[in-house]
């Protein structure tokens, strides 16, 4: 039986993960392909949206917030977005960049006195067209294949200062030639951990401790559901990425999780078409769901700008209840 501890130190809240064993003997989650689950067989008729019954509107929008929910106060915002650079990914990074500009424009006006962002891009693996020194899993990305995004005005992360849509859009299109193994979460966990955004990490300066983290995961795979020599996926299982995120973050109501990726029909997915498809992500939601504000999306979407609307609702009342852990 696989046996994972978390450990964490003193200062930056290190968070350190292992995992002894591989046997995965106590996960109950897929073996098989999307395309061969027999949950996730799919003859249900696509939808091009997440599954939710939200209203739909353009990105900016400002909520009819309920009489009930106090005020955005959160002053602070990091947005940490984990994008899946393996060989399906084109058209879904496609679609992220194009509804970013809608999604950084909603949560901006509807949390009205928070007036600071960072926002930061992570591969699934050790990005190797980052710049040098910073090509290890979990390091923001500054270039892709395609050339040079930043540095921007406040460093390896993208803020206010900059062109948001242009320096977002550079950044999240990373490419197609990453590994199949996806590291969702070790991405994750490490981009906020000291190793990355410590003192002399690539990502200083990015996690503040006094900012709401909005988490999202973009990918068509789940992480670690078949575990092989060649695939082993992030260290540890669930539970273990939910216990080091809420050590980092003090409170797992201090995280928005929003997750893209293969959920249960009806979906948008294409079953057997290549790079239309996406594999039924059991281990993803197990750890977004245990988040009071975490949040689960259809990856295999046209649009994803019906997702990032009906979230803005939850990212309004985690800014409200956002509580500083010293």
């Amino acid at each position: 039986m696989a046996v994972a501890s978390v450990l964490v130190l003193g200062g930056c809240q290190q968070v350190v993960y292992s995992s002894e064993g591989s046997d995965d003997s106590d996960w109950e989650g897929p073996q098989t392909p999307w395309w061969e689950d027999e949950e996730g067989g799919g003859d249900a008729e696509p939808t091009p949206d997440d599954g939710d019954e939200a209203e739909e509107g353009p990105g900016g929008d400002k909520l009819d917030m309920p009489e009930e929910l106090p005020l955005p106060d959160c002053k602070a915002v990091d947005l940490l977005f984990v994008v899946d650079n393996s060989n399906s990914m084109m058209a879904e990074q496609d679609s992220l960049a194009t509804s970013f500009e809608g999604f950084i424009a909603g949560i901006q006006a509807n949390l009205t006195e928070t007036n600071d962002y960072h926002i930061g891009v992570v591969t699934t693996d050790a990005y190797a067209h980052n710049v040098e020194g910073c090509q290890s899993i979990g390091a923001l990305v500054t270039q892709t294949d395609q050339g040079e995004c930043g540095p921007w005005a406040e460093g390896r992360f993208i803020s206010l200062a900059d062109d948001l849509d242009a320096a977002f859009t550079c950044a999240a299109k990373v490419g197609i030639d990453g590994s199949g193994d996806e590291h969702q979460l070790e991405a994750a966990l490490t981009a906020i951990g000291p190793e990355q955004a410590g003192p002399g990490g690539c990502n200083e300066g990015f996690l503040r401790d006094d900012a709401l983290l909005v988490l999202v995961l973009i990918t068509d795979e789940d992480d670690g559901a078949v575990q092989t020599q060649v695939h082993t996926g992030s260290p540890g299982h669930p539970a273990d990425w939910i216990d080091a995120m809420i050590a980092t973050k003090g409170l797992e109501t201090n995280v928005v999780v929003l997750s893209l990726a293969g959920v249960l029909p009806p979906n948008a997915c294409k079953p057997g078409v290549p790079y239309e498809d996406a594999q039924l992500s059991k281990r993803i939601k197990e750890f977004t769901d245990a988040f009071t504000y975490g949040r689960m999306g259809d990856v295999c979407a046209d649009d994803y700008t019906p997702f990032f609307d009906a979230s803005l609702n939850i990212i309004v009342e985690a800014c409200a209840g956002f509580t500083e852990v010293e």
